[in-house]
């Protein structure tokens, strides 16, 4: 029994696999689904390829209709074939868009303008064919570099209401457009009238109709198999009733009812036996700006649609692969003439919605295309002008009922005032000035917004921060009094001409206060910086001279490389002459200005060497009698610079009193270098912590030029507190004052 089963499931097996070998590796299922979608597909594909013709040549060019459509279905065939095959996500569709076509409307209306009555008519069809079709071969291979050297991202720092304002002036232009090919001319301010005769509301009524019917039934999930059935319908409605009026086919196309095929054998290739010599190329030359553009917004329209369905199929989506694969079909399809396009987000997910993510369905979506460029002339005379009209309508009317109303409260209202802005200079100005308006609106606000920025993060005084030199209680006590004659203002963020002003401006008013003490010494502590242009470059110098008058030290730290070296270059620093000192941070600044200040008042290094050990005692202890009595249990140590006092790491022996000179603790990294992170000077007792905790010293005491230590052994601290009780009792409260007092400090 078991070998029988055994011997059916390896028939069975033989017959899946066979059928994987044969069809491309799908399996029946699956090939039905891929046929279904792809059919459906391809014949959306096709009426879209259709609509984008009337809006490509459309107005004074809409009797070449016929071109467009052979174009608009040749770049479908090729995009959605080589999509289909290198597309990152296996149910990727790809199309001629409306994006682009609008683009390439704008580029050949206005080199028709720009020909005609200098050119014929066949000179000036010849070049617009081969301007779309340059374009779209250099939009190809601009799309192909960005994904072969992975910079799709960077497009993505174009300002959202900008791809907003954008898509709005899109639907604004596609509904201009769609106006003009159902009343058959282009629409200008000077015949704007001639859409209310009589003949042209018969027109534009019945398709505007049909657009907000089409807005209305494909809101819903259901919207993708609404589409072909209205379009249906439409079709059969429209020619039921010329049937019933006893209109016939030629009367219809002369009314502009109908497309007239004037190749009725092709569609494509587009032109064949015109000569290239007959090519404008200074006018093809002249729409490079615009072609700059529509790369632009291709490679944006790109991503987002990529992104688009990334979110929704719930599968990643390699947005560089994507372009690769847009740039490759975009190019190969302008080589044949064809219009841009790229991935289409709708047909896309109407793929997924009908359970067939496989590479085939854009395969069999080519394939229908092919179909009606080839064999299906004939059934354009069939179309209707004004129910592709309609189409475009639907859509030009969802990207603006998307953008205008959809977003107004989904942004701010300065970000939702770029997208008007882009829209009323599109519809005024024209697409590209729209574009560069919005873009130009969007960094004024970038501006406004970011100057609000406080660069400042903080300011504090030298009553609230002080540098970790230990000083003695006098000295703590003199730098407290004196704290308000030392700023030091945090900086952060970038500074640039709209922010470094407000330095200017803080610095100026407080220079200037009479109500606070004469500002001694400023510390910028540009640490928090990130960078800075050359207008903050000015400012700083403003700032060096401003306090270089008032007799005002400039202190700036953590001063970045890049920092650095442009503020040097700018004329900003020691070589200015003016009263700059720069510190590598913080408490180096503020050490160096404390023991300034305390030298103006004779209460530093100079007063200092004139006090011997039993002065320093008496002034620590409180007490001149203890202070002696302190004395005989300390041995003096006579000191050169670079002396090491306590080597880090070493057990604690003893601790130092310091009489004469200045002391560093300096830490040693991993890498070998030291940082000093304390200053001791005369009056200070030093390695008590160790001392007291019996732990190794975390940090080594070197001195810093020629001085005198007084040392306390263990043994001498032990003996002291045999022989003179009072006298270690009043030391160990003075140890406990200063740790105390440390403390403090640190916390604060």
């Amino acid at each position: 029994m078991a070998s029988v089963n055994r011997q059916q499931g390896l028939r069975e097996g033989s017959v899946e696999q066979l059928l994987r070998a044969t069809i491309l590796g799908y399996s029946l299922r699956q090939i039905a689904a891929a046929l279904a979608a792809g059919l459906i597909c391809g014949l959306l594909a096709v009426i879209f390829a259709i609509s984008d013709a009337a809006l490509l040549f459309s107005g004074d060019l809409s009797h070449h209709v016929t071109i467009g459509i052979g174009i608009c279905l040749f770049s479908t065939i090729v995009l959605a074939a080589v999509v289909a095959l290198g597309s990152s996500y296996p149910g990727m569709l790809a199309l001629s868009q409306e994006v682009t076509i609008v683009t390439l409307a704008v580029i050949a209306a206005s080199m028709h303008t720009a020909m005609e009555g200098i050119r014929s008519e066949e000179e000036i069809t010849l070049t617009i064919v081969v301007a779309i079709g340059l374009a779209t071969s250099i939009t190809g291979l601009c799309l192909f570099t960005l994904g072969i050297f992975r910079l799709g991202r960077f497009v993505r720092f174009i300002p959202y209401p900008v791809i907003g304002g954008f898509l709005a002036g899109m639907g604004w232009l596609i509904v201009h457009g769609a106006l003009g090919v159902i009343i058959g001319e282009t629409l200008t301010p000077d015949n704007v009238s001639s859409m209310f005769d009589q003949a042209s509301v018969a027109k534009w009524a019945p398709a505007a109709l049909f657009a907000g019917l089409l807005w209305v039934f494909t809101r819903g999930d259901g919207g993708a198999v609404v589409l072909p059935i209205a379009l249906g319908v439409a079709l059969l409605l429209f020619h039921g009733v010329a049937w019933l009026l006893g209109q016939s086919q030629a009367e219809l196309q002369a009314g502009a009812w109908l497309f007239q095929t004037s190749h009725q054998d092709r569609l494509w290739p587009p032109l064949p036996d015109v000569p290239l010599s007959q090519i404008d190329w200074p006018v093809i030359w002249a729409e490079a700006p615009k072609v700059a553009t529509m790369v632009v917004v291709t490679a944006i329209s790109v991503l987002l649609a990529s992104s688009g369905v990334e979110l929704t199929v719930r599968r990643d989506v390699e947005l560089n692969r994507e372009l690769r694969a847009a740039g490759v079909g975009n190019f190969f399809a302008g080589l044949g003439g064809g219009a841009a396009g790229f991935q289409g987000l709708g047909l896309s997910l109407l793929g997924h919605k009908l359970d067939a993510p496989y590479r085939l369905v854009g395969l069999i979506a080519a394939v229908v295309c092919a179909a009606m460029l080839f064999f299906g002339t004939a059934l354009l005379a069939y179309m209707p002008i004004p129910l592709f009209g309609g189409l475009l309508l639907w859509i030009g009317f969802s990207l603006l009922h998307e953008w205008l109303v959809g977003s107004f409260s989904k942004m701010p209202w300065r970000e939702y005032l770029i997208i008007l802005v882009i829209l009323l200079v599109v519809g005024t100005a024209g697409f590209l000035e729209g574009v560069m308006a919005g873009l130009i609106f969007a960094v004024v606000l970038f501006v406004l917004d970011y100057s609000r920025v406080e660069i400042i993060r903080y300011a504090v005084t030298g009553e609230n921060l002080r540098s970790s030199a230990d000083r003695t209680t006098d000295d703590r006590q003199f730098l407290m009094a004196r704290g308000q004659e030392v700023l030091v203002l945090r900086l952060q963020g970038f500074v640039f001409f709209g922010t470094a002003h407000k330095l200017q401006a803080f610095v100026r008013e407080r220079m200037f206060d009479k109500a606070q003490p004469k500002l001694r010494f400023l510390v910028l502590d540009c640490g928090g910086l990130t960078g800075l242009d050359s207008s903050a470059v000015r400012s700083f110098i403003k700032i060096a001279q401003l306090t270089d008058g008032a007799g005002t030290i400039l202190l700036p730290t953590n001063l970045d490389e890049s920092v650095s070296q442009m503020l040097a270059a700018g004329g900003f620093g020691p070589q200015s002459g003016l009263s700059i000192r720069t510190f590598r941070d913080v408490d180096q600044a503020l050490a160096w200005s404390e023991d300034c200040l305390l030298e103006e008042k004779q209460l530093a290094l100079a007063r200092r060497e004139d006090d011997g050990i039993e002065d320093l005692l008496a002034e620590a202890i409180g007490d001149p009698q203890i202070s002696l009595s302190l004395l005989s249990y300390l041995e003096k140590r006579e000191c050169v610079p670079r002396d090491i006092i306590i080597q880090q790491g070493a057990e604690p022996k003893a601790l130092y009193f310091i009489e004469r000179g200045r002391v560093n603790l300096l830490l040693k990294t991993p890498d070998g270098s030291s940082i000093c992170l304390r200053t001791f000077s005369a009056g200070v007792v030093v390695g008590e912590l160790a001392f007291y905790l019996k732990q190794p010293h975390s940090a080594s005491l070197v001195t810093e030029g020629d001085a005198i230590l007084w040392r306390l052994s263990r043994g001498a601290l032990a003996k002291m507190g045999h022989e003179a009780p009072a006298t270690s009792a009043a030391f160990h409260r003075y140890l406990v004052r200063i740790l105390a007092e440390r403390l403090s400090l640190r916390t604060r």
